[in-house]
C-alpha cells in the first residue's frame, strides 16, 4: 500500500510541474507534426477557423488578395489613400484621448499588401526549419505549455517573439513589419472609427479581449487566427483588435504626431522602443482602440506579443 501511495504522489507532483513559468523558457523540440501538416495542407490557415458570417459593414469582397508562396499567408491589398492617425476626442468610445494619441492628423500612404492574419506557430516553424529565424525563446503561451510544439495550435498566433525576430521573419518572406500608419490604415480605412469593425462597443464575438461588462477574459489565451470575423476591418484584415499585440516598424516618440510627415511616415529616425498596437487577449477595451499606441523594448519576449508583415505592391507590367 505504501508503494502505491508513493506512485500516486509522484504523478500528482508531475502534473503540477506542467504549469509553465512566465519567467523561464520551456525547452521542447520542434515537432515534425507541425511541419508535416503545414507542408501537406494547401491552406493551413483554414483548418481550425469556424464557418464565417461576414459583418455587413465589411467590404472585403472588393479587396485584392494574393497568397504568399513562402508561408501560404493570404495577403490583402490596401489601396493608396489617406488615413486618420491618432485619437478623435469627439468619437472615442467614451474614453479620454491620451497625450501621445494627439493631435489627430491625416497622412497619405502608397498601396501595400498586408497579411490577413497574424503569423502562426506553423508558419514561424517553417522559418526556423529554413534557418532564417531563431528557435522561439518561449514555447508556451499564457495557459498552454506545449503551445508552439502542439499541432493543435499550429494555426494560432506566434507569441513571445521579439521585434528583431518578427523583423527577421518578415524579411524571410520578402516583406517587412508594417509602419504604424500602415497598420492603422489596414484597421481604420479612410474614416476615424474607434475599432476595426466601427464604433460599436467590443464584445467577445468581435475580439479576444477582457470583457469589461463581466470582468472576465473572453478566452484567457490566444485564439486561432481569424476566429472573430465580426471584428474584421473594412478591408477584411483579421484580429487587429485583441488576441495579441502586434509589433510595428516604427520607433516610438511621444510627440511624433506633432511633426509627422504627411506622406508615407516612417516613424522617428531613432529611439529606444518600438511602437506596438492592437491590444491582447488579457487587456480591456481602451487599449484595443485603433488609436491606442504603446511602446516596448524591441528585445523583449512578451507572452502576448505577435506580428504580421507587409509587402509592396509590384508595379504593373508594361
Amino acid at each position: 500500500m505504501l508503494f502505491v501511495l508513493l506512485i500516486l504522489s509522484a504523478c500528482s507532483v508531475q502534473d503540477i510541474d506542467k504549469t509553465p513559468s512566465p519567467d523561464q523558457p520551456i525547452a521542447t523540440a520542434l515537432p515534425t507534426e507541425i511541419l508535416t501538416e503545414t507542408q501537406t495542407n494547401p491552406d493551413p490557415l483554414t483548418t481550425s477557423k469556424p464557418a464565417t458570417e461576414q459583418n455587413p459593414t465589411i467590404s472585403s469582397e472588393t479587396s485584392t488578395t494574393q497568397v504568399r508562396e513562402t508561408d501560404n499567408m493570404p495577403m490583402i491589398e490596401i489601396p493608396a489613400g489617406q488615413v486618420w492617425i491618432g485619437c478623435d476626442e469627439t468619437n472615442n468610445a467614451g474614453f479620454s484621448c491620451l497625450a501621445d494619441e494627439l493631435p489627430l492628423h491625416q497622412v497619405t500612404l502608397d498601396a501595400y499588401f498586408i497579411d490577413k492574419f497574424e503569423v502562426t506557430n506553423a508558419q514561424y516553424a517553417l522559418c526556423v526549419m529554413d534557418g532564417a529565424c531563431a528557435e522561439p525563446y518561449y514555447q508556451h503561451s499564457a495557459t498552454r505549455q506545449d503551445y508552439y510544439t502542439d499541432p493543435d495550435y499550429a494555426d494560432y498566433p506566434r507569441v513571445a517573439v521579439s521585434w528583431f525576430e518578427a523583423s527577421d521573419y518578415c524579411e524571410w518572406v520578402g516583406g517587412r513589419l508594417p509602419t504604424e500608419a500602415e497598420w492603422v490604415r489596414a484597421a481604420r480605412t479612410d474614416d476615424n472609427r474607434v475599432y476595426p469593425w466601427g464604433n460599436e462597443t467590443p464584445d467577445c464575438g468581435k475580439a479576444n479581449t477582457l470583457d469589461e461588462n463581466t470582468g472576465q477574459l473572453c478566452l484567457g489565451d490566444t485564439a486561432a487566427v481569424g476566429s472573430f470575423p465580426e471584428g474584421a476591418s473594412p478591408f477584411g484584415v483579421m484580429d487587429l483588435a485583441g488576441n495579441v499585440w502586434e509589433w510595428t516598424a516604427d520607433w516610438y516618440h511621444q510627440d511624433y504626431y506633432s511633426n509627422s510627415p504627411e506622406i508615407n511616415p516612417q516613424g522617428p529616425e531613432q529611439g529606444g522602443t518600438k511602437v506596438v498596437h492592437g491590444g491582447g487577449f488579457d487587456y480591456g477595451w481602451k487599449l484595443t482602440r485603433i488609436a491606442y499606441t504603446t511602446d516596448h523594448d524591441p528585445r523583449e519576449h512578451k507572452i502576448g506579443f505577435g506580428f504580421r508583415c507587409v509587402s509592396p505592391v509590384p508595379p504593373n507590367d508594361p
